[in-house]
C-alpha cells in the first residue's frame, strides 16, 4: 500500500469482507490503511460469515443481500460525491489535503 497512497488518495474504500465470524477486525484494519492513504471509508463495512451467510457458494442470508444492496447504493452515491470533489480540489488552486496530488 505504500507505493499506491497517491491513486487512493481522496478516494472511497468500501470494506467487504468474508470471514469465518464476523471479519471486525480486518474492517477496521481496511480504515486504518485508507486513512494512511489520505481515502476515505464508508462509516460501515459488510462482513460474511460463513456458517450464517453462505453455503454451498451461495448467499443463503436476506439480512447480508440488504446489506450488499445498501453497500452497493451507497458506494455509488458517495463515490459520485467524492470522484466530483476529487476532480475539483485537483483542478483548483486552493489548498487542500490533495494539492499535493496536482500536476504541476
Amino acid at each position: 500500500m505504500d507505493y499506491f497512497w497517491n491513486e487512493f488518495t481522496g478516494k472511497l474504500f468500501v470494506p467487504v469482507v468474508a470471514s469465518h465470524e464476523k471479519g471486525i477486525t480486518v474492517i477496521e484494519q481496511i480504515r486504518t490503511i485508507a486513512r494512511q492513504c489520505y481515502a476515505w471509508t464508508l462509516p460501515y463495512g459488510v462482513s460474511a460469515a460463513e456458517t450464517t451467510d453462505v453455503a454451498d457458494g451461495r448467499i443463503v442470508s436476506r439480512s447480508l443481500l440488504d446489506r450488499l444492496d445498501m453497500v452497493v447504493r451507497d458506494t455509488r452515491v458517495y463515490g459520485a460525491l467524492l470522484a466530483r470533489q476529487r476532480r475539483a480540489d485537483l483542478e483548483s488552486h486552493d489548498y487542500g489535503f490533495l494539492a499535493k496530488c496536482r500536476k504541476s
